[in-house]
């Protein structure tokens, strides 16, 4: 017997991170970074599960959206239109310090400019998180 599913015409998004609950919001849409590109999320979507990559998530359409900065996490979609973001840090567009952020972006840079290591070593991979999430909240400050 094949499952059933309920074509859900919202979706109920959580947002939550290592310290806790963030956002529970009922939605249209959700705009989220994945590790291959950026995609959205409509009410009736499959079932899945994803990974995050550092970037905007937009929560919502139009002048009712709501703008975050996510670092990696994932993201998964129930039967229920219910959506889980967890993720290890989330910071609202509106809430971003741009000067910490563009200091820390230009800091991570320079480190990374400079690597004569191989790119895969551990150090390397922390440095270029530090850039994406830096850049992450950069981007969302600007879209918000």
């Amino acid at each position: 017997m094949a499952p059933q599913f309920t074509l859900s015409t919202s979706l109920n998004v959580n947002v939550v991170t290592p310290r806790g609950q963030i956002t529970e919001i009922e939605t249209n849409a959700v705009t989220a970074p994945g590790e291959l590109g950026e995609f959205e999320i409509l009410p009736g979507h499959i079932p899945f599960l994803t990974s995050l990559h550092p970037g905007v998530m937009i929560i919502g359409e139009g002048e009712e959206a709501s703008v975050y900065a996510v670092s990696r996490g994932y993201l998964r979609v129930d039967r229920s239109g219910a959506v889980e973001v967890l993720v290890e840090r989330v910071v609202a567009g509106q809430d971003v310090d741009v000067k910490t952020a563009t200091e820390e972006r230009d800091e991570a840079r320079a480190a990374l400019d400079e690597w004569k290591l191989k790119p895969q070593d551990a150090e390397w991979k922390n440095l270029k998180d530090r850039f994406e999430w830096a850049q992450a909240r950069l981007d969302a400050q600007t879209r918000a």
